[in-house]
């Protein structure tokens, strides 16, 4: 089983190795590679077949529009839209606060050229808190409160949200335990039906540029892990993924794991 392991990551590393030439001939093809990023995906390793799975890329221009700065980010989705991008974002400030007192007034709107929709972002932020809402194609579909709140002597930062459409509360935690590492936990209840759910993260840091992160999903039963590493290779990031099923049917719940490999990095 290694020897088969270790040729499938071979294939796919050289498969990346040949497309990272192309990339920005793709996505640029009149500018040098340089600020922005991009990354490819492998399919599932551990399946026996494995091979390039999806280009993402995404590049960032600076705007002025009148009186107002704003930033252009658009995202390619080779698996969304291969002959075009798949998103163009615009964000910046509407109000720009000139103390921790004062109110500042952000935005973020994001159109998706797959199915036409359009995405609405606010922020409003005063004395360390911040209130926002998303609009939807049209529609209203959360509204949020986020605040550092000190819980027995630890920094937590604090998610309130209300999720319109499907009438949900949610709340998000997460601090720093000291070391790099840290600890993330999400909450909602549906009004509707009284239905709880919740997941919860680890995050940790290995050494300088390698980290490795856990999330656990109590309702899908399934438990996934990556690892992130910034210094197997000079000016770029390998990320290796499992998604593994805690619940399979298999007496080996790692026969049903789900291994992909994503390299990112700046161009």
């Amino acid at each position: 089983m290694l020897p088969q392991q270790l040729a499938s990551s071979t294939k796919v590393v050289m498969t990346i190795k040949r497309l990272d030439n192309e990339v920005c001939s793709l996505v640029s093809p009149n500018k040098h590679c340089g600020a922005n990023t991009a990354e490819i995906t492998s399919n599932n390793i551990r399946g026996g077949n494995a091979a390039f799975d999806n280009l993402k890329a995404t590049w960032n221009q600076a705007l002025k529009l009148g009186d107002f700065n704003t930033n252009l980010n658009c995202k390619y989705d080779y698996s969304a839209n291969r002959d075009f991008i798949n998103e163009a974002t615009l964000s910046g400030d509407l109000v720009e606060a000139s103390s921790a007192d004062d109110v500042g007034v952000s935005y973020e709107v994001t159109h998706n050229f797959g199915d036409g929709n359009t995405n609405w972002k606010f922020n409003a932020k005063t004395q360390g808190t911040t209130l926002g809402a998303e609009i939807d194609n049209r529609e209203l579909k959360e509204v949020s409160a986020n605040r550092d709140v000190d819980l027995a002597g630890n920094n937590v930062d604090t998610t309130a949200s209300w999720m319109v459409k499907s009438k949900t509360a949610r709340v998000k935690l997460m601090t720093a335990l000291g070391d790099g590492d840290k600890l993330s936990a999400q909450v909602d209840y549906a009004t509707d039906g009284g239905d709880l759910s919740y997941e919860v993260g680890y995050d940790r840091s290995l050494d300088n540029g390698r980290d490795v992160s856990a999330t656990f999903t109590p309702a899908d039963k399934n438990l996934e892990v990556e690892y992130t590493d910034k210094n197997f290779e000079s000016d770029a990031t390998w990320s290796v993924n499992a998604n593994v099923p805690l619940e399979s049917g298999s007496s080996n719940v790692l026969d049903s794991a789900k291994l992909t490999l994503k390299r990112s990095w700046a161009w």
